[in-house]
């Protein structure tokens, strides 16, 4: 890759050729400095690191559902403003055509634990 990356990139210059790959040394040396395994407290680093990214990716799932469902049903979000009660009443509802009663009682259910 060193030596076709010039040919690649006309306008790199030798100079910015080595910066990048001083930054990239530094990136890929604090990268393995962070994931040392022999490190007592990387399961804990790793542990709170995969919550973070679920808590994210969970969020971002919620966010995209209420779009989405607000889209058949745009009133209730502002009458469910908790995404976790929410999206067990999208699960219930799915669709308006296909409400019956036992729907209907589970909704009441959700709403009242609201």
């Amino acid at each position: 890759i060193r030596e076709f990356f010039p040919n690649y990139i006309a306008e790199l210059t030798h100079f910015a050729e080595s910066k990048a790959q001083i930054g990239l040394g530094h990136s890929y040396s604090r990268a393995k400095v962070k994931f040392n395994v022999n490190r007592d407290d990387n399961m804990v680093i790793q542990t709170i690191s995969l919550l973070d990214q679920m808590d994210k990716d969970i969020n971002t799932f919620s966010m995209r559902i209420k779009e989405w469902f607000s889209y058949h049903f745009p009133e209730l979000a502002r009458l469910v403003p908790e995404s976790a009660n929410f999206i067990k009443l999208v699960n219930i509802i799915r669709s308006r055509d296909h409400l019956t009663e036992v729907a209907i009682e589970e909704i009441e259910e959700v709403i009242q634990d609201h």
